[in-house]
């Protein structure tokens, strides 16, 4: 019977020697083999599959931490690229389209001057040119001398002056003539170039006849009640000045605060004058009276805009003793006096308001002196104070009448004569 030899592997099994001793060899297959056999460490070998995997994964971190950092600088370098471009194409075309023109010009500038080599050469005196040649169009068709006229205009509307707001304050009442004086007054503001408000002032209550000529007048305007009980009072326009006062400074309105009284004349260029004022400005005022038939000014005398002295009534002798010798419609100031005192350093923070317990030559006065302390801080207007832009017209007390309530007539008149 054949003996069948089981085949022997030829590497010895784990703990069983050749010659039947303990030995202590590992399986080529096994890992402590590959480390006897001298191959080389994980660490040489990053990208090894026999790595460990505590190390595979660290490595692949590190890996992916360098690429995000190399694709975040070059999408940053190419943003910028891209952002820099435009302007660089930007310039670039005003470069090119600069040195065109600095071309086109010297072209030009080398022709007039043969031409002018030319004359002077003939002996031909250039003259000045025809009609056709001032008409002369570009290639375009556009007129050469309208694009200059066109870039200037453009230059100055860039440089637009900020004016001051003009606030005219007008006191008003009821009377036979109200809507004739404020109508002609509305005509003189409507030449006002804006910014301008204009405050009427009534008594107790806003009457209807007011409110309607208000409206058509086309200035922007707002309209204002004095709503103080008064009884015996000779001039009641204080109080609706004051009440006008204290709606700017309640308001707190910024610009140039001028009492115009309806009754009077005014120039435009005395609104116009007023936006020039920085703290008070002054002017003549010219008075005429129907009774004693005659003509007089009041108001100061300049050196420049400095003042240097007041013209004087001396058929009154109580008018020698008030400090300023100006009237209601002579003078204007700025509206923060009113409601931003420390601005102008005032020593009190009263309210400033125009006082009805004085004489009536001693009001206007009064009121100044709470405004400015004296002549240094005031300004002439016009330079010299040599014109008369404002006319008081005294025709006695023409509010005597009351106020009709409706023009309209209820009857037909009759009619007598016969139509032919």
């Amino acid at each position: 019977m054949a003996s069948i030899r089981r085949t022997l592997s030829p590497v010895p099994r784990a703990g069983i020697a050749l010659n039947g001793e303990a030995c202590n060899v590992s399986s080529p297959l096994s890992r402590s083999s590959l480390s006897a056999l001298n191959y080389p460490s994980s660490g040489a070998l990053p990208s090894s599959p026999f790595a460990p995997p505590d190390k595979r994964l660290k490595q692949k971190s590190q890996y992916s931490w360098r690429r995000a950092v190399f694709h975040f600088s070059v999408c940053f370098m190419f943003g910028m690229f891209i952002g820099c471009t435009p302007f660089a194409s930007l310039n670039l075309s005003t470069n090119i389209a600069s040195s065109k023109n600095q071309a086109f010009m010297s072209d030009a500038n080398t022709t007039s001057l043969s031409l002018e080599s030319e004359a002077r050469n003939d002996h031909v005196i250039l003259g000045p040119q025809s009609k056709e040649q001032e008409g002369a169009k570009d290639v375009t068709g556009t007129d050469v001398d309208s694009n200059a006229d066109d870039t200037r205009l453009v230059m100055e509307n860039i440089f637009v002056e900020v004016k001051s707001t003009l606030i005219v304050v007008t006191p008003t009442q009821t009377g036979p003539f109200q809507a004739y004086y404020l109508n002609r007054l509305a005509g003189t503001l409507r030449l006002v170039p804006p910014p301008l408000l204009w405050v009427v002032v009534e008594m107790n209550a806003q009457s209807p006849e007011t409110a309607d000529v208000l409206r058509k007048t086309g200035v922007m305007y707002r309209h204002v009640v004095c709503d103080k009980n008064l009884t015996d009072v000779k001039d009641r326009r204080i109080h609706r000045r004051n009440a006008a006062l204290s709606h700017i400074a309640a308001h707190r309105l910024d610009g140039i605060v001028y009492f115009a009284d309806a009754e009077n004349i005014y120039s435009v260029d005395l609104f116009e004058d007023m936006r020039k004022i920085r703290r008070f400005g002054a002017w003549v005022v010219g008075k005429v009276s129907e009774r004693r038939n005659r003509a007089m000014l009041e108001g100061p005398v300049c050196n420049g805009t400095q003042i240097v002295g007041w013209h004087i009534d001396r058929s009154k002798r109580w008018a020698r003793a008030r400090r300023f010798h100006v009237g209601m419609s002579g003078f204007a100031f700025n509206s923060t006096i009113l409601w931003d005192p420390k601005r102008w350093h005032r020593p009190t923070l009263e309210p400033i308001r125009q006082l009805d317990n004085l004489k009536e030559g001693f009001q206007v006065t009064a009121f100044v002196e709470q405004i400015v302390e004296d002549e240094s801080q005031m300004e002439g207007l016009p330079p010299g104070c040599s014109r008369v832009m404002v006319w008081e017209i005294r025709q006695g007390n023409s509010h005597s009448s009351l106020y009709p309530k409706s023009w309209l007539m209820k009857n037909n008149l009759d009619n007598i004569g016969r139509l032919s």
